[in-house]
């Protein structure tokens, strides 16, 4: 998500809240993995449930639940005796979304942030807690233009990226192409006559020749072999994919191996491969 914090804290401000959680609709049938919350009129938070089995729906809206994107502004001294009062109770497990925000709901001023766009349209979030959902917001940043657009000058996103030169595609032969559509390389990688359609690579990855890969997300400093063809899968990093590896066509063997989610992502380690569990500090690159 991109959220400007100085409104959220205006409003908490405005409000004379104690503490304010920022929240988003999302469908009934997914409220499940969140702090459901019910609010009153006035945004007031009158409910809060973590990972309920029966999620309670938004008045007016059967179809959908306010749940809490996990970010909350406290007052100062509040938020000091909430955490005293908490760290006494041997029962409880110290969380903000099991223990200290549900214990508080009755008797603080609790207040849920609508967060929404300029427009007043809700804004863009997801939560990437689980496999296919993170598959699947890798998966939406390929897209011509992305809800969470990384290329938007006006919101740059500010991290650490490691020095690594531009990404790199070699040869323009009929079968063996180094090309990416739709996809998001990162610097250091190195298309070795290998083709890839609507993918994420994370950097210093390198696919050799003649392998394909499809919708899918590859972490830092893999290597994929020559004659691979992967599709829908996350391959973790340091990940060595030996030559000809097939992997997301036949998800019965894939499950022989590795982990497959319910919607049919597969998921690659270095452990289910049987390989050394450090990152590889260097690789060579092959451009025969």
């Amino acid at each position: 998500y991109t959220m400007d914090y100085s409104e959220m804290l205006l409003y908490h401000v405005q409000t004379g809240a104690e503490f304010t959680v920022g929240s988003v609709e999302v469908p009934l049938a997914e409220a499940s993995a969140f702090g459901v919350m019910s609010v009153d009129a006035d945004m007031r938070i009158t409910r809060f449930t973590e990972k309920p089995a029966n999620p309670e729906p938004v008045p007016g809206k059967p179809g959908m639940a306010l749940v809490s994107m996990g970010i909350y502004i406290f007052s100062k001294d509040f938020l000091y005796k909430a955490l005293v009062d908490d760290a006494g109770k041997m029962q409880s497990s110290h969380d903000f979304g099991k223990d200290i925000i549900p214990e508080n709901i009755a008797d603080a001023r609790a207040m849920a942030f609508p967060f929404r766009t300029d427009k007043g349209e809700p804004g863009y979030w997801r939560d990437v807690g689980t496999v296919y959902s993170y598959w699947q917001t890798n998966m939406e940043l390929c897209a011509i233009d992305p809800e969470l657009n990384l290329y938007n000058h006006d919101w740059p996103i500010w991290t650490y990226q490691p020095q690594y030169p531009p990404a790199k595609f070699i040869f323009d032969d009929d079968d063996r192409r180094g090309e990416a559509i739709d996809s998001l390389i990162a610097g250091g990688c190195i298309l070795s006559g290998a083709r890839v359609k609507r993918s994420v690579l994370f950097f210093a990855t390198t696919v050799e020749s003649c392998s394909l890969i499809k919708d899918s997300v590859i972490l830092p400093k893999v290597n994929i072999g020559r004659n691979c063809r992967i599709t829908r899968a996350i391959i973790d990093k340091s990940c060595v994919i030996p030559d000809g590896t097939v992997i997301g066509e036949d998800l019965v063997e894939d499950a022989k191996r590795f982990h497959v989610t319910q919607e049919g992502i597969v998921l690659v380690t270095m452990a289910m491969l049987g390989q050394i569990l450090y990152p590889r500090l260097h690789s060579s690159h092959d451009y025969n």
